[in-house]
């Protein structure tokens, strides 16, 4: 049944393509432009860390979108409330899993590919990647000297434990938001826009440097697993929409 749902679906991962796709594009005709006109001896590569962020965004909206309708539709074709969430949990696991699948591709494409091209476009005669230190002999990239005309280009990775975190943040995001809105209509859209503003409009109120910032990512694990589990029971309660 899962397969088939994912078959059904399977227009989703072009929209994957063309978004994460999309914006990689971009990105590297603005690098691309700045290199050639621009000249400059530094450059960075931002893709490790862009490109899953783009990921998460998008298979966070397809989340909401397969709870909305997904979802309504295998209750309304007669399957059980904790079989329809299983497979519409299965279905956004699915999705979320190519595009960050999809964004770590684009991303190794930009880090292999991309230093080389920039460096022909600023008029290099090669380039050095790594983490750049500016001693008093010289540019150093990982720890050796750089000399000549060479394009410096500081790389950025993720560690491992990034990515499971935001194949979760973006499975458990799309569940929670889709289960509000599911539940409440458009009255929950407003209420996910007012939990977004809400820090924006309390940092002007509250003196948070009195405070400190150690309780903050606790606070967030538990707002995010409270709002977790809320949903699951929210969708395992859920009326059948005529």
């Amino acid at each position: 049944m899962l397969k088939k749902l994912i078959k059904l679906n399977a227009n989703d991962l072009l929209l994957y393509l063309v978004a994460e796709g999309g914006a990689f594009l971009l990105v590297q005709i603005i690098i691309g432009c700045v290199m050639r006109f621009g000249g400059p001896e530094t450059s960075v590569t931002l893709g490790c860390i862009l490109f899953p962020i783009i990921g998460v965004i998008c298979a966070v909206i397809a989340g909401i979108s397969h709870v909305g309708v997904s979802f309504d539709q295998a209750l309304r074709f007669g399957q059980t409330r904790r079989r329809a969430l299983g497979l519409t949990l299965g279905l956004i696991s699915f999705e979320a899993a190519f595009a960050l699948a999809l964004g770590a591709l684009l991303a190794a494409v930009e880090r292999f590919l991309g230093p080389p091209l920039w460096a022909w476009l600023a008029g290099m005669n090669g380039y050095a990647s790594g983490r750049i230190f500016f001693a008093p002999e010289g540019a150093m990239v990982d720890g050796e000297l750089v000399s000549g005309k060479t394009l410096l280009i500081e790389t950025f990775t993720l560690d491992w434990y990034w990515w499971p975190l935001a194949f979760a943040v973006a499975v458990a995001g799309g569940l929670i938001v889709g289960a509000v809105i599911q539940r409440f209509g458009a009255k929950g859209g407003w209420f996910i826009w007012g939990v977004c503003m809400a820090p924006i409009f309390l940092e002007q109120l509250i003196p948070w440097e009195r405070f400190g910032v150690s309780w903050l990512i606790p606070a967030l694990v538990i707002l995010f697993v409270g709002g977790l589990l809320w949903s699951v029971w929210s969708l395992l309660h859920a009326v059948v929409k005529a």
